[in-house]
């Protein structure tokens, strides 16, 4: 038995029965690029897949596609092209750019500057989701002639998600130590290579990356372009079915069909992925864990459905460490992308030691710089108010000009 039998060919037929396309080109080096959907091996992005997707998803209100051929190439090309820029510069760049593309004219109505949908958020099952297993890509003048990762998600024709496959055995004793190094291997992010002058891997890959997976296929984690090793977690919750569906999963069964379902995986990168500056360290990239998420729809479901106040509200309970703020925001961005919820106005309380003492969270402008972005346009004038007030995490709150309006939602967070 191999690896290629006993993780990827698993991992991928489970994708298949999500409703994802699946091109599996077996276990050997391809030599063919056009089997996946590509000119030649140095491409990263599928150049077909994303033009007819992306154009399939703008259309006239009769029907009508709306964007020119050049409009197409300009839009791949403002993917593509992120000069002078880190890994995690070029991924926060991009990650904008799916949530909000423009080009400069609708041709057919005359609308000027409008906006471009990448990816169809509302509907999921609008958008073309596409697994390719054995994705080689050519990396000319580095320390190995190309790299080929197991298995690399698609979404329109845009790579979110790579998985990188380990069977333990004689010749790999660890199989997810591994498989994270490799992972690293393929962003050039490993510091002994650097130390030595050389190039490896290929970054393109990652500039609009959200996830990284591996897999022995007993374990499965998942972690960010920007997590150590220490911050790989397993995905747990089955949402929005029953926990218990779970039951006789081995790992990366439980995590394949909990997040790259395509609901929850669209739902990650709208409102549970951010960047965020850490304290006498580097910006880093953050996607929620299982609890948070979990959480946080649980919290818009009451939100959606409950009648009355009591109905609506309601206790989480989350230890410490667990991401109790980061599940507030979101919370935030969820309302805020919803249809249905978006006019909440948010009143966020943190209760307990001051937040500059708090171990996760060691300024009041680092826990609040999460919630600018989230909540849009009114996140700088929340920032604004905040910072007017030198004890408003829990100890002294200015009093409220005028009472909250009835589509208000208080999150309180206590240490």
């Amino acid at each position: 038995m191999s690896e290629y039998t006993e993780v990827e060919q698993p991992f991928l037929h489970q994708l298949q029965d999500l409703g994802w396309e699946i091109i599996d080109q077996g276990p050997e080096i391809p030599s063919d690029p056009t089997k996946s959907l590509r000119l030649n091996f140095r491409q990263w992005l599928l150049p077909e897949a994303f033009a007819k997707s992306v154009a399939a998803l703008n259309i006239t209100a009769d029907g009508k596609p709306w964007l020119t051929d050049k409009q197409l190439q300009d839009l791949q090309d403002q993917i593509l092209r992120q000069p002078n820029r880190t890994l995690l510069e070029a991924n926060e760049a991009i990650q904008k750019l799916l949530f909000k593309a423009q080009v400069d004219v609708n041709e057919l109505t005359g609308e000027q500057d409008p906006v471009v949908k990448l990816i169809d958020f509302a509907n999921p099952e609008n958008n073309h989701f596409l697994a390719i297993n054995q994705f080689r890509i050519d990396t000319p003048g580095c320390v190995k002639q190309f790299i080929i990762p197991d298995i690399a998600l698609f979404v329109n024709g845009i790579p979110l998600i790579v998985v990188e496959c380990k069977k333990g055995g004689p010749t790999c004793a660890n199989p997810m130590a591994e498989a994270f190094e490799q992972l690293q291997r393929y962003m050039n992010r490993r510091k002994e290579t650097h130390q030595q002058g050389l190039k490896e891997g290929e970054p393109r890959l990652f500039h609009s990356n959200l996830l990284l997976i591996r897999s022995s296929g007993v374990e499965a984690d998942y972690g960010t372009i920007t997590s150590g090793e220490e911050h790989f977690y397993p995905w747990k919750t089955q949402w929005p079915q029953a926990d218990s569906n779970a039951e006789g999963m081995n790992q990366q069964q439980q995590l394949v069909n909990g997040m790259p379902n395509k609901t929850n995986l669209l739902s990650m990168l709208r409102t549970c992925s951010v960047f965020m500056d850490t304290d006498g360290g580097p910006r880093i990239k953050v996607v929620c864990r299982y609890q948070q998420f979990r959480a946080a729809n649980k919290i818009i479901e009451r939100l959606r459905n409950g009648q009355t106040a009591e109905e609506k509200s309601g206790v989480v309970w989350h230890t410490q460490g667990s991401g109790k703020s980061l599940t507030m925001v979101f919370v935030a961005r969820m309302l805020r992308a919803s249809g249905d919820l978006n006019d909440y106005k948010i009143l966020l309380v943190a209760i307990g030691m001051p937040v500059t003492r708090h171990p996760s969270h060691r300024s009041q402008r680092a826990l609040l710089m999460h919630w600018a972005p989230a909540l849009g346009s009114g996140g700088k004038a929340i920032e604004r108010q905040v910072m007017t007030y030198s004890n408003w995490w829990g100890i002294a709150f200015p009093q409220l000009s005028k009472p909250l309006p009835r589509h208000a939602l208080t999150l309180t967070s206590s240490s």
